[in-house]
């Protein structure tokens, strides 16, 4: 299990964040937090975290300072610098300290947890890097042709993580005809099929990450060792990489759509108070501007019209009983000025509300 440490200022925006991840599914323990830069360093040191963290904007020991530090006593640690500041100097400093990701407040959860899985894929290629190195020079006759297949290698399980299913199945062509140029009487039996289960144990961490069901090891490393050729290794490895998008992007979907109803609940039952798309954006911890393309995208029209038209129903059924006034109506969902209500219902309906209210409703 990789440790995180969050360094925050702010004690709710350590808060958030400890809330907004996804920790135990992505097999991650939070192990501290520190106020500021000089604090995150000394925990860093003491519980060597591989995930930190950080806001750009603290008191004294600030990221700046921080991630200065950081790359060149931790260069293998991974970074996510977070900032309420679109600001170009954090953003350079962050590019300068090969930061993974840089998410602007207020976090929004996809976008953290997309963060975090890239960290741990880093981490995971780090990893398989050195249990593979030692091994390539025996597989290869020079080192441009060993670095070479570990440049193809890599994209091709960065291009998995960041699901770009275009760019992992034209990857695989070009390390099946790298391959098949380097080896051009083919390669050994058990060599082969070592690579390839090598790229199936990639697939098995992806998808364990993801919580997906897939095919067991067992029948993965079976199939493995049955591919003739170099040629079949890759297209079959390549066909279960782009299922396996296939299958988290569909996933992923259906989550966004049960977060939008979970949104047009909770706009259903506060329409009455002053909410809009900044405040329902604060609630369930997104930015606006993603909020409102995912609602667009699922509903058909934007958010704030979704209020006003709900809010407009409302007073539609209101107005049908007598004893409420149309002041009382205007108030009752929302709209405390009666003639912007007034102005609002006649753009909504084409009637007035005291057409309504007369009987005049066509």
């Amino acid at each position: 299990m990789n440790k995180v440490l969050i360094i925050d200022d702010e004690p709710w925006a350590r808060e958030v964040i400890k809330s907004l991840g996804e920790w135990d599914r992505l097999r991650l323990a939070i192990v501290g937090e520190a106020e500021d830069g000089k604090e995150g360093l000394r925990l860093i040191k003491e519980l060597e975290p591989q995930i930190v963290l950080t806001d750009m904007r603290m008191p004294g020991f600030d990221g700046v300072e921080l991630l200065q530090q950081l790359k060149s006593q931790f260069p293998s640690l991974k970074i996510v610098v977070m900032s309420g500041y679109d600001d170009f100097i954090y953003l350079k400093q962050a590019i300068h300290s090969r930061a993974v990701d840089y998410l602007l407040k207020p976090v929004d959860p996809i976008e953290l947890n997309d963060a975090l899985r890239k960290c741990i894929h880093e981490l995971e290629v780090q990893k398989q890097t050195v249990n593979t190195s030692w091994k390539l020079p025996l597989v290869f006759p020079s080192t441009a042709l060993m670095d070479r297949y570990m440049a193809l290698r890599q994209r091709v399980f960065a291009a998995l993580f960041e699901l770009c299913k275009p760019a992992v199945l034209q990857t695989m062509d070009k390390l099946e005809e790298f391959l098949e140029s380097a080896f051009p009487e083919g390669m050994e039996p058990a060599l082969q099929a070592k690579m390839g289960d090598d790229f199936l144990q990639i697939l098995d961490q992806f998808m364990s990450e993801n919580e997906v069901g897939f095919e067991s090891r067992a029948a993965e490393t079976d199939a493995a060792a049955q591919w003739k050729n170099v040629s079949e290794t890759f297209q079959a490895i390549g066909r279960k990489y782009g299922e396996a998008i296939d299958k988290i992007e569909a996933i992923r979907k259906t989550k966004t759509r049960l977060v939008i109803v979970e949104v047009q609940s909770y706009i259903d039952q506060h329409y009455m108070d002053p909410i809009s798309l900044e405040t329902v954006a604060h609630q369930f911890f997104v930015s606006k501007e993603h909020l409102s393309r995912v609602f667009k995208t699922t509903v058909g029209e934007n958010l704030t019209e979704y209020i006003i038209r709900m809010r407009m129903e409302k007073a539609r059924e209101l107005l049908m009983q007598p004893h409420i006034s149309i002041k009382q109506a205007a108030q009752m969902v929302g709209y405390p000025e009666q003639a912007y209500f007034h102005r609002v219902f006649k753009k909504q309906f084409g009637i007035t509300p005291g057409d309504i209210r007369s009987g005049k409703e066509k």
